[in-house]
């Protein structure tokens, strides 16, 4: 697996460290959403799993290799729930790092939504990162440690992971083939690459580009595509509305420093307020937002 470019020096320490036999058993991989956080504990897991790693991963050629890209690793499990992660699934882990490895190497337990634990469950899985049994490594990771009882801060090693620079992500995003990639673009989504790349690979009905386009047709007067029409075509995701153009309204604002554009930014932040409430005519609220967005 090819690791994702702004990770290869992350990578790169954490392999040398495990190669040298100083890797903690237990790390915390935290940052924000959309970075690919879980690439980069995949590409982990997959060199502790290997019977002869290297400095560039794992040889890809033993037994334990191609277990792993069978999809079946005796010795690698993933602990998901789609809510709440709970003791009972927690315990269930443990329970299989608790034997020998199968494989007579390493054992790895990842946990991709560490921050949905339960206090029980985070209970559960605190003795296994106190005394883990031998050659067993636990991957963590979280879009916000906040969620995070202290006790599992506390006996976890934290991986701090960054946003990647502007450039790398443009980058990326040009080589996957996004045309368009720009920072505009990135801000949309937190400059976090991935979330561009989900959000443009068609599963979703709602991306930038839609609102990008909706809102030129309206600086532009377009009759077809006023106000009223882009409030009610884009209710259902009124929220993400509000939030572009509050940081489109800052954006202009940082640039010309025109009271309109303040005027627009504290518009923006009152409707994002507002659409919080349940039951609030989202269709409204969005046109008198982007009313204010009118030549």
């Amino acid at each position: 697996m090819q690791m994702l470019p702004w990770f290869t020096a992350t990578y790169a320490t954490l392999l040398s460290r495990y190669l040298a036999k100083k890797l903690h058993h237990g790390l915390l991989l935290t940052g924000p959403e959309g970075i690919g956080k879980h690439r980069l504990a995949i590409g982990l897991a997959n060199a502790l799993l290997c019977k002869r790693p290297g400095a560039d991963g794992p040889c890809e050629q033993c037994q334990s290799c191609q277990l792993r890209q069978a999809g079946n690793h005796p010795d690698f499990h993933i602990l998901e729930s789609e809510k709440q992660l709970g003791v009972d699934k927690i315990r269930e882990g443990i329970a299989k790092l608790s034997g020998t490895a199968q494989m007579g190497g390493n054992k790895v337990l990842l946990i991709p939504s560490a921050g949905s634990m339960t206090e029980a469950a985070a209970n559960a899985l605190l003795k296994t990162l106190e005394e883990p049994t031998n050659n067993t490594f636990l991957l963590l990771i979280t879009d916000n440690i906040n969620k995070l009882m202290p006790t599992i801060l506390s006996r976890s090693e934290r991986q701090l992971l960054p946003l990647p620079s502007v450039s790398e992500s443009l980058n990326y995003l040009q080589a996957k083939g996004v045309e368009d990639a720009s920072e505009a673009l990135l801000a949309a989504y937190g400059y976090a690459p991935l979330r561009v790349e989900e959000a443009l690979s068609g599963d979703n009905d709602f991306s930038y580009r839609d609102f990008s386009d909706g809102i030129q047709a309206l600086l532009a007067g377009d009759a077809n595509l006023q106000a009223q029409t882009l409030a009610s075509k884009w209710q259902d995701n009124a929220q993400q509305v509000a939030l572009w153009c509050q940081q489109m309204a800052h954006d202009d604002y940082m640039q010309r420093q025109q009271v309109v554009d303040f005027n627009r930014y504290k518009t923006c932040v009152e409707a994002v307020k507002t659409l919080q409430h349940a039951g609030v005519n989202k269709s409204m609220v969005l046109f008198g937002l982007l009313k204010q967005f009118q030549r």
